[in-house]
């Protein structure tokens, strides 16, 4: 495993740890003391800031990380926190990333695992939540199947895998960030200063 990849890990456990701390607090006096304290501009920008220190030392280098927290019935059901450098992911297959992103180009299936998300779910239940019926429906759950985000369990019951879960929610953060650049102050600032920086450069 390599230094970034121990970082990573490093993170995901402290993320994971915090989550839990967050849960044992019994007073909003308690809570409200932990978000002034951890609120999320300072929390993203932390994690960014070890995340930079461990960039390979060199002109052109950078990484992109996802995760998320889930709980449920007051404890937490799931975490994960995932991250790789850009050289490396520049080298994934074209063909691989456009098969496990398809199921998101259709609203229908974006609205099944949506539903999902919330419970296992019978065919007549996906139904109703979704309006579609026979045919469209099965087409539908078939593709899913295909990707491996859905399962179909016993009482036909069918399912959201832990990598549906993960893609579903990873792929409705970077949807909802892009369309309403939903970013901390200092992290958009980042951004557009070093855009700006760029376009001077190149205007020189």
């Amino acid at each position: 495993m390599s230094r970034l990849e121990d970082k990573v890990e490093e993170l995901r456990r402290e993320i994971s740890k915090l989550a839990k701390e967050v849960e044992k607090l019994k007073s909003r006096k308690e809570k409200s003391a932990l978000e002034s304290q951890l609120g999320p501009p300072e929390t993203v920008s932390s994690l960014i800031q070890i995340l930079i220190k461990q960039l390979p030392d060199k002109p052109d280098a950078g990484m992109a990380f996802f995760g998320g927290i889930q709980k449920k019935g007051g404890k937490i059901k799931s975490s994960y926190f995932s991250g790789h450098d850009i050289e490396s992911l520049l080298k994934c297959s074209p063909k691989r990333i456009a098969k496990l992103l398809s199921p998101f180009s259709s609203e229908q299936r974006i609205l099944i695992l949506k539903t999902l998300i919330e419970g296992d779910r019978s065919s007549s239940e996906l139904s109703q939540a979704t309006g579609l019926e026979g045919g469209q429906l099965y087409h539908h759950l078939k593709e899913l199947a295909l990707a491996e985000y859905i399962e179909q369990k016993e009482r036909r019951l069918y399912s959201l895998t832990e990598k549906g879960q993960m893609a579903l929610l990873t792929v409705l953060a970077m949807a909802c960030t892009l369309e309403k650049r939903v970013i901390p102050e200092e992290v958009e600032a980042t951004f557009w200063v070093t855009r700006k920086e760029e376009k001077t450069k190149q205007a020189d």
